[in-house]
């Protein structure tokens, strides 16, 4: 079996069209819908505060992190793996990305979604709160996480 290296980025290679391109078709994937639309994508960016990390296999876009500097505190604001691709360690190595970052980073995660509280809580997050009925399709509370 012949094994494709994965390469995480911070997407400076790719156009912002294929950025745009690439997260909305992952959100599709991953979410059936894309609780996001490609103007919104679009959007964040482009706006400058949002980081956003690549994770490429055979010139395929198979998941991304985005990370959101709002006034001096770091929010995760999306990690998302193409259904092909999950379970093979690309979310972790994506989190890896943020490993030499020394600010606190916060992030909201579905209370249903155990695995991933498990895989951010074995990179230092830790649950400080809760935010009822902050998803919707279907509606449930998001569990606050943060890493000091």
């Amino acid at each position: 079996m012949t094994t494709t290296k994965l390469t995480i980025s911070n997407g400076s290679r790719q156009s912002l069209q294929d950025q745009v391109q690439g997260i909305y078709a992952i959100l599709r994937d991953v979410y059936e819908q894309s609780p996001w639309s490609l103007a919104q994508i679009e959007a964040d960016v482009t706006q400058g505060n949002t980081t956003y990390f690549f994770a490429e296999q055979a010139g395929d876009l198979v998941g991304f992190l985005a990370l959101q500097d709002l006034m001096g505190e770091l929010e995760l604001t999306n990690l998302a793996v193409k259904r092909a691709y999950q379970g093979r360690g690309i979310a972790k190595r994506l989190l890896q990305s943020l490993s030499e970052e020394q600010s606190s980073i916060f992030l909201e995660v579905r209370q249903s979604n155990v695995a991933a509280q498990y895989l951010y809580q074995t990179f230092g997050f830790e649950p400080i709160g809760q935010r009822k009925n902050y998803y919707h399709n279907p509606v449930e509370d998001a569990l606050i996480m943060k890493r000091e």
